[in-house]
């Protein structure tokens, strides 16, 4: 018996999916929601944050040899490092990443979709 997440979608097409959909949205309706230079202040600091969680998630599932592809059979539970703060880090850093590039390009609509796709990575790779 293998032990996988099963995944129905991957997550980062989940992920491209909403960042497609807001710059739709935010082309036909464009508005913004801060002044540019705050905007992009703000937002990188959130993109900032999702990569070293990313990178350092990545590693401690190297280091304890259990899989970082969630179609791929899981060997352990990782609860230390950073898994001790957070059991999905990866989708954490993904949302992140998510939401500093709605900032950056000053998409108040980019932005409502974060809820959406948070419950998106929620039901096709996190529950299952």
């Amino acid at each position: 018996m293998e032990d996988n997440a099963n995944v129905r979608v991957l997550p980062p097409f989940v992920l491209m999916a909403a960042l497609a959909a807001g710059a739709l949205v935010a082309f036909l309706a464009p508005t913004t929601m801060l002044p540019t230079r705050f905007a992009i202040a703000i937002g990188l600091v959130f993109v900032a944050l999702s990569i070293p969680l990313v990178v350092t998630a990545r590693l401690q599932m190297k280091r304890a040899a259990t899989a970082f592809d969630a179609r791929e059979t899981t060997t352990m539970v990782l609860t230390t490092g950073v898994f001790r703060f957070t059991r999905n880090p990866v989708y954490l850093a993904m949302m992140l990443l998510y939401v500093g590039l709605a900032i950056v390009v000053n998409s108040p609509w980019m932005l409502l979709i974060a809820l959406p796709t948070g419950s998106a990575l929620c039901w096709t790779a996190i529950r299952p």
